[in-house]
């Protein structure tokens, strides 16, 4: 039985028929909001996860860097099992950049991709996925593992994906809305958090001297 990808980190619809089996994914798809920010002002080091106002559903975390927009910024996508408990459990699935601009939906700068047809390891027809998504500014690396500002989601569930659930019917391909915004964050250079070491240790040694 075919095993057809219907999942994104955020929330997800066909786009064509199962046969050809593209999908869109995106982060403001059918009535669900997941804005992506920029660096924290005046806290650009710290990393925020949550539901902002503009987040549907709605939360209070107070996200103060823009939304990101344009091809400076690239989004991974990431799904595997429902037991993997991070990102070592997943597998990046496509990447996409930013939009500019407002989408039909409402979100501003929003992400959308198209999928071909695949197979996300380790899930069954009819079963969930876990869903994931990594985004880095690409002027500050050339990758993600690089990149000096970066940041990652909180890993969540999808509803059951592709296959003809038991007892025939039409594939289970409705979305889930269980994710959360978050912002990109900077990301201390090797370099300074060994001289940061450094410091600590030798003021250390100084008070012991002083003793």
């Amino acid at each position: 039985m075919k095993k057809i990808i219907v999942s994104t980190l955020l929330a997800m619809a066909a786009v064509a028929s199962f046969a050809q089996g593209t999908i869109q994914v995106g982060n403001g798809i059918t009535g669900t909001r997941f804005p992506i920010y920029g660096p924290q002002v005046g806290s650009e080091g710290v990393q925020l996860v949550g539901s902002s106002a503009l987040t549907q559903p709605s939360g209070t975390t107070v996200f103060t860097g823009g939304l990101l927009s344009g091809t400076r910024y690239l989004a991974e996508f990431w799904a595997g099992p429902s037991s993997a408990t991070d990102f070592s459990g997943l597998s990046l699935i496509t990447t996409s950049v930013f939009r500019t601009g407002s989408s039909a939906t409402g979100l501003p700068n929003g992400i959308t991709a198209t999928l071909p047809t695949g197979v996300i390891a380790g899930v069954l027809p009819g079963s969930s996925a876990k869903l994931a998504i990594r985004v880095w500014d690409t002027q500050s690396g050339a990758s993600y593992a690089i990149a000096g500002v970066r940041g990652e989601g909180a890993l969540f569930l999808s509803q059951p994906l592709g296959g003809t659930p038991a007892g025939g019917g039409t594939p289970l391909t409705s979305p889930a809305w269980v994710g959360q915004s978050f912002s990109i964050a900077a990301v201390p250079e090797p370099t300074s958090m060994a001289l940061a070491g450094i410091g600590a240790a030798s003021l250390l040694i100084f008070r012991r001297r002083n003793k």
